[in-house]
């Protein structure tokens, strides 16, 4: 059966269906799962780890029927792949794979480590014994979540929540355990969901800062101020300064001269225009402030490039087919 109900995931061997939990469980030193069905988290059908000690062979493609798994790579790489897409598995990266989705593992290395947990739909009761209204939420976040969030600054606390659950799984029921399981759990549910939004913000005000820098790339001409430019990206300017840098390298101003330069050196080189027409046209204030500006950066002044690079060209041409 390409999509089974049973996967076998290394020694763990598991059985799950939908609102009526049943679980067969082998553990050996490698691979450990627990059902915490006895601390009365409705929802929470399973946390494993899994320390492999030696490569072994992919999974095969299954599926979890109304079943939402969600993991952190605790150490090695590896890769998981989601209906044929391979995702890039790093160290301190959560992988989420959604109910009734086809995936498996494309590499189990040795030395790898991993924690898992496995939520089931809510049905009759609400997830995590939460009010319905906010069961329902959580829900939807969860399953609106990518196949691989990393955990940022919380790649230490995600290793340790894991493996504090897992360990309180092990206990005997009572209130205070069921409580702190709950804390941790929702906890750990949370940081996975801001850490998802964070990243998408992330993307997008780095789409709009190289926005910003084609803008700069195709138009460095013009006059741009730092105010302008962020008010464009929609950041503060101590903001937008910060991630410009990160992103090209270079401060804004420090990047509008550099492009102002590329593009006096092609105008050098493709035509016939005066050194001082260029300076105008890029925006430079004379023609000796574009000069030591070109020479500063260049380490050749214009003239003097001007003349090697139409040299070059024209050796290039003359020379043998």
């Amino acid at each position: 059966m390409k999509y089974p109900h049973i996967a076998k995931l290394g020694f763990l061997v598991y059985n799950i269906r939908v609102n009526e939990i049943s679980a067969k469980y082998e553990t050996t030193a490698e691979a450990k799962a627990l059902n915490p069905a006895r601390h009365g988290l409705d929802g929470l059908v399973l946390i494993g780890y899994s320390r492999f000690m030696k490569t072994r062979e992919p999974t095969e493609e299954h599926i979890h029927p109304d079943i939402l798994e969600i993991g952190f790579c605790e150490r090695k790489s590896l890769v998981l792949n989601v209906s044929g897409t391979d995702y890039r598995l790093m160290p301190g990266d959560f992988f989420v794979n959604q109910p009734n989705i086809a995936h498996h593992l494309m590499s189990r290395p040795s030395g790898i480590v991993l924690h898992y947990l496995k939520l089931a739909k809510p049905g009759e009761k609400p997830l995590l014994g939460l009010p319905a209204a906010e069961s329902a939420a959580l829900w939807r976040r969860l399953t609106s979540l990518p196949p691989v969030v990393s955990s940022g600054r919380h790649e230490a606390m995600a290793g340790k929540t894991f493996s504090r659950l897992f360990h309180l799984s092990s206990l005997p029921k009572s209130p205070w355990t069921s409580f702190r399981m709950r804390q941790l759990l929702l906890s750990l549910l949370t940081t996975i969901i801001e850490q998802s939004g964070e990243a998408r913000d992330s993307d997008a005000r780095t789409n709009r800062i190289a926005q910003v820098a084609d803008l700069i790339r195709k138009n460095p001409e013009n006059s741009y101020t730092v105010t302008r430019l962020a008010k464009m990206a929609n950041l503060s300017q101590t903001h937008f300064i910060n991630l410009f840098r990160r992103t090209t390298g270079l401060p804004p101003v420090k990047f509008q001269i550099e492009c102002r330069i590329q593009r006096a050196k092609k105008l050098l080189r493709d035509s016939s225009l005066a050194i001082s027409d260029i300076a105008l046209q890029l925006g430079f204030n004379s023609h000796q402030h574009f000069s030591d500006t070109f020479s500063r950066i260049v380490g050749v002044p214009p003239k003097t490039w001007r003349s090697s690079s139409t040299s070059s060209r024209r050796r290039v041409r003359s020379s043998p087919s």
